[in-house]
């Protein structure tokens, strides 16, 4: 069995933050609506699922042969969250993405999910190791996965639609940019303490 399931936070924190996935299903949203969009979820889902069972195959395969690698994905990745969280403190691009992507289909949040690296961070860092230990633990991590990717999915659809449709003045994007950074941080520390341990 999984022995600490600190890395829901995680999961939490790194599918909140703002990225190109979100940015789509935000404008969807803005553009088609919360009902049409929520039909894009099912390529969300696909598309994160593909992309980390295809880094953690390849991290399980490479193993061998370099056994560091892991370790290295598992700096980057740790890397890539605190550029992330601070990098968000300074862009607020969901404005410009919707003017960009004028008519939005379920092929195109397939493939954007597909090649983000947020799917890097969950194979390598926050995913225990247990996960790919037997189909249990692998079923179960999965299962919980799809019930955070969910909500989250619905956050970024009904805020980003708020935000872009000026519907809330009281939520900024920028205030909405550096609370995922902040929220982002606090629950890395397991990903970035795992790390060290």
């Amino acid at each position: 069995m999984i022995e600490s399931w600190l890395f829901v936070l995680a999961m939490i924190a790194v599918l909140l933050i703002p990225g190109p996935t979100n940015a789509l299903l935000a404008s969807s949203a803005h553009q088609h609506g919360i009902a049409r969009t929520s039909l894009f979820v099912p390529a969300e889902l696909l598309g994160y699922l593909y992309a980390i069972s295809l880094w953690a195959l390849l991290i399980h395969l490479t193993v061998p042969i370099w056994p560091y690698l892991s370790h290295i994905l598992h700096g980057l990745s740790a890397l890539y969250v605190l550029w992330t969280a601070f990098h968000l403190w300074k862009h607020a691009h969901l404005v410009k993405h919707n003017q960009l992507n004028p008519s939005i289909r379920p092929h195109q949040l397939f493939f954007a999910t597909l090649k983000n690296p947020k799917a890097l961070l969950f194979a390598a860092g926050i995913l225990p190791t247990e996960t790919w230990d037997n189909p249990t633990n692998f079923l179960m991590v999965y299962a919980v996965f799809c019930l955070v990717l969910l909500p989250t999915a619905l956050f970024w659809m009904s805020f980003g639609r708020a935000i872009l449709s000026g519907e809330s003045k009281q939520i900024k994007a920028d205030l909405l940019y550096k609370g995922s950074a902040m929220l982002l941080v606090l629950c890395a520390f397991p990903v970035i303490l795992r790390f060290f341990a």
